[in-house]
């Protein structure tokens, strides 16, 4: 009887555990499969942001290291949310993909607020992005599931998993308040900030920001900012996407719903400190600590749009994940090397360079940015090198045209005034414009200006354009040559001239030779040679321009300025005994080859 009973049970207790697997396994099986579709769906969104810094050393030696962060798309044009301490002070911001092929992209910073951590950064580039899904994080619960998804310490991609520990948490971080954050014991370390916090559905619900540690080690203690604050800061420039606040019922007017949590009312939809209640429908109010600084002055009753409470603003040795040196102390020596290798690398070919386009009168920026570039500069960097080097050519080389008696300054004057002008604001706005089209524009004008330079110029010379019966038509009478000038034409001409030059840091010149050849029928040699007086002051226009947004390394600059003078004074020799026609077909060859390989460079 008792093995018959053993037996039978067994039988029962196969069953049962069978029975329990059967009603346990499909759900762990459910549970892994949305983790998988989760990670899945954001994780094409999420880069890696390197930001390249400098700082100097107790001896007074620039040491250089690098910021490691991430971030996310928020909108398919290339706009990246990220924390602003990963980008702090960056000479140059590398974006890197999850993706085969190209993945690596110079990005600038488009938007940026210290006061709330977060930095909108913006690469160039003729595709579409795919852009991360946003949660609604005014709707998560404590408990909830949250994977942080980043490059700690540089490993990219990496995912983790968490809960949502709490919600509200107000903590204070090298003397900044950072307010109503998401706790998550989901691993935040450094090289996470600005990656996404994403719910078990994939979409983003907050921004990793921080980690609490004591010893600087993982305390299971991370912090991020809710993404509906975040939407409110990068909506402003992407107009992407709109945050649900519904006003309360029963409230009518055109009041703007906002939460103030995610606002502040001094910003800069406010021209003056006021009662929030006067240009606002208030939803849901700020919590302020008696005990803490209030972000803005006390006006109108504070109490319509604050709660008051006696809590303390959680204040301790809070570590902000983001930097992790890429050089040793060492690292100056290290990038003093960098920058020989590109000297000793580049030498002959800006040599030749310098000594070709001098004979042109011409910059020589479209070979020299695109050179440095493939060197491993940064762009704004090898824009403003590149204007450092064509501006000491030409001033070097104008001596040897000024002697030969070939400058037509007061040409000069009028045409390179509104040139100047033009290549200043190209070169302050040339962020908000997309690279690749305006590296295709640059090469069709490239061909369009060496077909214009083969064509017969005993025709075009002295064969002046001008409009009917215009009033600013400038005769001019110059070495033996007569030519006319229809300033009304030429104006806005040599103005867009010098702000596309200004966009992509070059001087002009190629431009500003075939219009004068072209247009006002200018001899070869007068163009040139007045072209030489006027590349300079605008390359320096430029340079102004760039240096809102860029730097340039002086040593290096100033080293193949050195290279660039010493071709500049062949060139100018070389040209003013070289014969017009010969100077034509050497522009209009260099022209369409610079041209095609541009073409070639964005396909």
């Amino acid at each position: 009887m008792k093995p018959i009973i053993f037996l039978l049970g067994g039988v029962l207790v196969l069953v049962c555990g069978g029975r329990v697997s059967a009603v346990n396994g499909p759900p762990l099986q459910q549970f892994q499969e949305d983790i998988n579709g989760a990670v899945a769906s954001v994780r094409q969104s999420v880069v890696t942001v390197t930001a390249r810094k400098k700082s100097t050393s107790a001896t007074g030696e620039t040491l250089w290291y690098e910021s490691i962060g991430s971030g996310f798309f928020v909108d398919d044009r290339g706009f990246i949310l990220t924390n602003y301490h990963v980008v702090e002070e960056a000479k140059e911001i590398t974006v890197t993909l999850w993706r085969s092929g190209r993945n690596e992209f110079q990005a600038q910073v488009a938007h940026a607020d210290q006061a709330l951590d977060l930095s909108l950064l913006k690469i160039d580039a003729m595709e579409t992005f795919p852009v991360v899904e946003f949660g609604n994080s005014d709707t998560i619960e404590t408990g909830d599931w949250a994977i942080s998804i980043g490059s700690p310490f540089g490993f990219e991609h990496t995912v983790s998993l968490g809960i949502i520990s709490d919600l509200h948490r107000d903590l204070r971080i090298e003397r900044l308040t950072y307010k109503d954050m998401i706790q998550t014991d989901a691993v935040i370390n450094e090289g996470n900030s600005g990656g996404p916090l994403v719910n078990i559905l994939g979409k983003v619900i907050g921004v990793g920001t921080a980690i609490y540690a004591p010893d600087g080690t993982y305390t299971g203690l991370g912090f991020a900012i809710p993404i509906n604050s975040a939407k409110h800061f990068f909506t402003r420039i992407t107009g992407a996407v709109r945050v649900a606040l519904a006003a309360p019922t029963g409230q009518t007017g055109n009041k703007e719903p906002i939460n103030l949590n995610k606002r502040m009312p001094n910003d800069a939809l406010h021209r003056t400190f006021s009662d929030c209640t006067t240009c606002h429908t208030i939803t849901t109010k700020m919590t302020v600590s008696l005990k803490a600084k209030m972000n803005h002055e006390m006006v109108g009753a504070c109490d319509t749009c604050h709660i008051f409470v006696n809590d303390k603003v959680a204040t301790g040795p809070v570590t902000v994940a983001n930097t992790t040196l890429a050089m040793p102390p060492a690292g100056a020596d290290q990038l003093a090397g960098l920058y020989t290798n590109i000297i000793l690398k580049l030498a002959m070919i800006t040599l030749v360079i310098s000594i070709v386009f001098t004979m042109m009168g011409v910059g020589g920026g479209f070979l020299y940015v695109p050179i440095l570039l493939s060197c491993g500069l940064g762009f704004h960097t090898a824009v403003t090198t590149s204007l450092v080097m064509l501006t000491a050519a030409q001033i070097s080389g104008l001596y040897i045209f000024f002697r030969s008696g070939l400058v037509d300054v007061n040409m000069a004057v009028r045409l390179g005034v509104p040139t100047m002008v033009g290549a200043f604001v190209g070169g302050m706005v040339s962020e908000h414009f997309n690279v690749n089209f305006l590296v295709i524009l640059f090469a069709a004008t490239m061909f369009f200006a060496a077909y214009i330079m083969i064509q017969d110029q005993t025709q075009l010379e002295g064969a002046g354009k001008s409009l009917p019966r215009s009033p600013w038509v400038w005769q001019r009478d110059f070495m033996g040559y007569a030519y006319c000038f229809d300033m009304m034409v030429a104006t806005p001409l040599t103005f867009g001239i010098g702000f596309l030059g200004g966009l992509l840091g070059l001087a002009g010149g190629w431009l500003n030779i075939p219009l004068m050849v072209i247009l006002f029928g200018v001899p070869m040699k007068i163009a040139i040679a007045t072209s030489s007086l006027m590349v300079p002051a605008t390359g320096f226009a430029g340079l102004l321009g760039h240096s809102v947004l860029g730097h340039f390394e002086i040593k290096l600059a100033l080293s193949l300025s050195l290279i660039t003078i010493i071709g500049a004074q062949i060139g100018s020799r070389i040209s003013v005994k070289t014969d017009s026609n010969l100077l034509r077909f050497i522009f209009a060859f260099v022209m369409s080859l610079v041209g095609l390989w541009m073409i070639l460079m964005v396909l």
